[in-house]
């Protein structure tokens, strides 16, 4: 596993919905995780920033979704996949596990799903910036 392989996951990219920016890093441990980094929609609709009010931990639904992780946990399996890791949907409040495959330089598979691979969603991330 090349050294380029593995940091081809690091930048900034659009969501498949194209209404949020997630910045993917990989850490000292050498998984990847992700924060959001631009939102289409940023305000409540009372004005404020949006705020993470789903989350079924009652002491987090204050905290902001700008800057908060998304993605945790991936770990590099080889050849542009990084599996193991969790997606957290701020739109519902849900955590699913996750799988990331290079689809291509500057294309990202993302796939969210509970229990197996099967029962899940794909979007395509495109490489974006800020």
């Amino acid at each position: 596993m090349s050294d380029n392989q593995i940091k081809n996951i690091e930048g900034i990219w659009m969501t498949g919905l194209k209404d949020a920016k997630v910045e993917i890093t990989i850490d000292d441990t050498g998984k990847a995780q992700g924060r959001i980094v631009w939102m289409l929609r940023d305000k409540e609709e009372d004005g404020g920033p949006r705020i993470d009010k789903l989350n079924p931990d009652s002491s987090k639904r204050e905290v902001l979704l700008e800057n908060m992780i998304m993605l945790s946990d991936f770990q590099y399996k080889g050849n542009g996949v990084w599996e193991d890791g969790e997606v957290y949907d701020p739109d519902s409040g849900k955590t699913y596990s996750g799988s990331i495959q290079n689809a291509g330089p500057n294309v990202l598979k993302m796939r969210g799903y509970v229990g197996i691979k099967l029962f899940g969603r794909t979007e395509l991330w495109m490489r974006d910036s800020l």
